[in-house]
Formats: C-alpha cells, structure tokens, sequence
C-alpha cells in the first residue's frame, strides 16, 4: 500500500470513530440557560438575582458586572441553591455546560454540578459562593 493510501485510510477510519462522539458532544453541549445580569453592591460585597428567574428552571447563568468569569446558580430545593464560579480550577479558563456536566473546552476538564472535579487536568472543585434567601431574591455573597 503506497503512503498517501495508508494516511487516506487510515484518516477515514478514524474520522468514521470520532465523529459521533463529537457530534454527540456538541449536541449535548446545546443549552439553553436563562440568564441574568445583576450589579454587585461594593459595600456589602452581595449581589441580588430575583428568586423569579428560578421559575422556569433549576439553572441560571449570572453575570455579574466587573466580574471577569460568569457564574452558574444551581436551584437545588425551595430553601437551597449552589453557586459555582465557572473558572477551571486547572488554568483558569472560562467554563461552558451541558445538561451533564461543566466543561473546560480548552484542556477538557469535566466537573458535575456539585463543583467537583470529574475529568483532570483540574483535580481541584470550583470554587464555591455562599448563598442566603429572603423572600424575593438569591442573594450572592461575592468573593
């Protein structure tokens, strides 16, 4: 078998391998998460997200103005929620969901919704920011 033969075949078995799996990735990775942009308060170093954006789903992606990374809320009963940093704990880099997982697209570092580490490079969870509720809003104590 000639060389540009062998690479020809050898590129279409791969490809014929890899493909599904990431376009079952990708497809995965299609989520759509309500958002919500929120202004921090300097002096009490708190954020406020309306319990309101809760109502459709158990996700809701924060901005946070002057923050560098975004920011998931995970409702996780009527009195609990999580608020997960989405900077890898590897390199610091952004972070992005499915409805799996948290992914690090730039090394492929894997995190459930708890912050915990799945997948190295990054061995350690994300970061983590305390939460209290009153009766209309989330309220985020920033770092």
């Amino acid at each position: 078998m000639k060389r540009s033969q062998f690479i020809k075949s050898s590129c279409t078995a791969c490809a014929m391998f890899a493909l599904p799996g990431i376009a079952t990735m990708l497809l995965d990775s299609c989520v759509s998460l309500p958002s919500a942009k929120v202004e921090p308060d300097y002096t009490t170093k708190t954020c406020l997200v309306p319990l309101s954006k809760f109502q459709e789903s158990k996700l809701v992606l924060l901005r946070i103005k002057n923050f560098e990374f975004d920011f998931l809320v995970i409702k996780k009963s009527e009195s609990a929620f999580k608020t997960l940093e989405l900077r890898c704990t590897h390199e610091a880099q952004p972070l992005t969901m499915s409805n799996k997982n948290i992914y690090c697209a730039s090394h492929g570092s894997i995190f459930d919704f708890e912050g915990n580490s799945l997948k190295e490079p990054a061995n350690l969870p994300l970061k983590s920011l305390k939460t209290e509720i009153n009766s209309t809003h989330l309220i985020i104590h920033l770092p």
